[in-house]
């Protein structure tokens, strides 16, 4: 069962209210535990540190698993003879951490629809048995993903409806976005970091308030 988030956020606004004259600090009880698992595409948000800048506010504290290569079941590619963790590897290191939500910004170095969902479904069980709330970043439709980042979306979303977790539609935000990009039009420049850690901040105060989403807005909820 996942943690009521809606409360926790309303006793996390009664401590900042009692704490307002604080700066950065340690965590605290009434934080809300978020973890991000990501690739490189994700990593914008460890290199170019303006990307975090809505994420380091109260309530949330923040841990980032964002690396390159990094896969979503499997290890990633071998650097100094050791393979990159995958991010359900790391998930699980994680586990006694207990975070309230866990976003998911990776899978660009995974192949196929089938394995994609397979995946998820064990990222999800994971996560749900943690007791923490899943919010999966969908894949952006260009440069040498469009193909494969399509057939991907079409699993998250449909995935998300079945197993009942959070989707940030990052295709259909970004779509249009071009000076969000490098060359490669996939991964992020430093503006188009902080557009990400944006819209990631949206999302998580959507989740906990609980509050009805559209796609219209930042991010597809379970209903």
């Amino acid at each position: 069962m996942t943690r009521p988030l809606h409360r926790l956020f309303i006793a996390s606004v009664i401590g900042i209210a009692a704490c307002i004259s604080s700066v950065a600090g340690p965590v605290r009880a009434d934080q809300i535990k978020v973890l991000i698992l990501g690739d490189s595409v994700a990593s914008v948000l460890r290199w170019s540190p303006p990307s975090m800048k809505a994420l380091w506010k109260q309530p949330y504290s923040v841990t980032l698993e964002v690396w390159g290569c990094q896969k979503l079941v499997d290890p990633g590619c071998i650097e100094g003879n050791v393979a990159q963790p995958s991010a359900l590897e790391l998930l699980r290191k994680h586990r006694n951490e207990k975070f309230d939500i866990v976003v998911v910004a990776t899978g660009y170095n995974d192949t196929g629809a089938s394995y994609l969902q397979k995946s998820i479904r064990r990222v999800h069980a994971e996560t749900s048995s943690q007791g923490a709330q899943l919010i999966w970043l969908t894949y952006r439709e260009n440069g040498n993903v469009k193909i494969k980042a399509r057939a991907f979306n079409k699993v998250v979303k449909a995935q998300a409806k079945k197993l009942k977790f959070h989707v940030l539609d990052w295709a259909a935000i970004s779509m249009k976005q071009k000076h969000w990009f490098t060359g490669d039009a996939v991964h992020m420049n430093a503006h188009g970091g902080i557009r990400l850690g944006n819209h990631i901040r949206r999302a998580l105060d959507a989740v906990v308030s609980g509050q009805p989403l559209t796609t219209t807005t930042t991010v597809v909820a379970n209903g």
